[in-house]
């Protein structure tokens, strides 16, 4: 994978991160309220699921950088309209946009650089270049975080979060403009594929092997388990700490979640060099592990406790989410690659809306510590099972 499209994976995640830190936060401030804040996330969410598919397919059809571009568009508008947004309304417009932006975004680019690499460098290369698209991703986020946390202290407004990332935001998609080349789709000796053989393909494709569907249904319960972290950590750690120096500290504390879920990711590479062939083995014990340590948060009154057990999850879930990939890039062909990343990221987003929709319903009921106790006991529940599962299918 070449440095430019390393780089512009890097900027377009640390763009990303720098609203992440205060977000919520930005949310709250503008008009929305712990009840309201959930159901802007599941309409998020209900954006990315109704254009996850077609994204996914035109990217496939048409050109992954082109639908990396329109993503690029959709989050410009999408933060812009933030700056001005004042009440409910508009920011339901803005987390929309910016919803369809995550669905042109999620897989089109990782699909051409994937597709390039096993032409240049064969099947042998795809822990390597799925593990590196995911570390450059997290690195960023984590870069991304650590500075929106301290550019969050210039200002009660937090405009300078949003300024920035616009910057970044156009960096990027200047960068892949004129940095990324992609042959045209029809221009491969073929005539582009008819939209519903394209569609039979995927589904073929899916259930061609018997773990295929488990991995991609496994991102619906990992979409159900993240929401409810992503939405509820800062308030709770706001709360445990007693914060007063100021909003700089969810920076720091986000970018030791990404950035141990890079570290996650370095090391699911390391194991997958070493140990061809054990990518399911690898998912489901750090899948196990992220649900295990969600559980013990959720019982922990500790400040610094909570950093730990945080950066925790993020570590399990990153070093599981390169085995995830690797299986999933490997079972695709290239010509269905970015449909069917868009699947997973459609089931991924199908999960979130679940997780919002219940967070929502039963945070009066049983807290934030009920919330997290469902989310672990589930991915814990559902990783067990089809492991069994796959395991007495195996021996007959």
């Amino acid at each position: 994978m070449s440095k430019i499209k390393q780089l512009i994976i890097f900027l377009n995640y640390t763009s990303l991160g720098i609203l992440l830190p205060v977000l919520n936060l930005i949310l709250l401030k503008k008009g929305a309220d712990l009840k309201t804040l959930p159901l802007l996330i599941a309409s998020y969410s209900a954006a990315v699921l109704c254009f996850e598919l077609p994204s996914g397919i035109c990217a496939d059809l048409y050109g992954r950088k082109t639908v990396f571009l329109i993503s690029g568009a959709c989050q410009f508008l999408s933060v812009v309209m933030l700056c001005f947004a004042q009440n409910l309304f508009w920011l339901f417009c803005c987390v929309v946009l910016n919803g369809v932006s995550r669905a042109f975004s999620s897989g089109s680019l990782d699909a051409l650089i994937v597709d390039q690499a096993l032409e240049e460098r064969g099947e042998e290369c795809l822990p390597d270049v799925t593990a590196r698209i995911s570390i450059m991703g997290e690195l960023g986020l984590a870069l991304g975080c650590i500075l929106g946390g301290f550019f969050s202290c210039l200002g009660d407004s937090y405009n300078a979060n949003v300024l920035l990332r616009i910057a970044l935001t156009v960096v990027t998609m200047g960068l892949c403009i004129f940095g990324i080349k992609e042959a045209p789709i029809s221009g491969r000796g073929k005539q582009r594929p008819h939209f519903v053989s394209h569609l039979k393909g995927g589904f073929v494709t899916v259930f061609s092997k018997r773990d295929f569907p488990f991995i991609l249904s496994g991102m619906l319960i990992t979409g159900f388990l993240i929401t409810p972290i992503e939405t509820y950590w800062q308030p709770v750690y706001m709360r445990l700490s007693d914060l007063t120096q100021g909003s700089w500290m969810l920076g720091v504390l986000s970018f030791v979640g990404f950035f141990l879920s890079a570290a996650g990711n370095s090391l699911c590479r390391r194991l997958l060099l070493k140990y061809p062939g054990r990518q399911w083995r690898i998912y489901s014990i750090s899948r196990i592990f992220a649900g295990s340590v969600l559980l013990i948060l959720a019982l922990m009154n500790s400040a610094w406790i909570f950093v730990i057990l945080y950066g925790g999850i993020y570590l399990f879930l990153g070093t599981g989410s390169v085995a995830e990939n690797t299986l999933i890039n490997q079972y695709t062909p290239g010509p269905l690659r970015a449909s069917v990343l868009s699947v997973g990221s459609f089931l991924l987003q199908t999960g979130s809306v679940f997780g919002s929709v219940f967070s929502s319903l039963t945070v009066d009921r049983i807290d934030v510590t009920g919330i997290w106790l469902t989310s672990g006991v589930v991915l814990i529940g559902y990783t067990l099972l089809i492991t069994l599962l796959l395991m007495a299918q195996k021996r007959k």
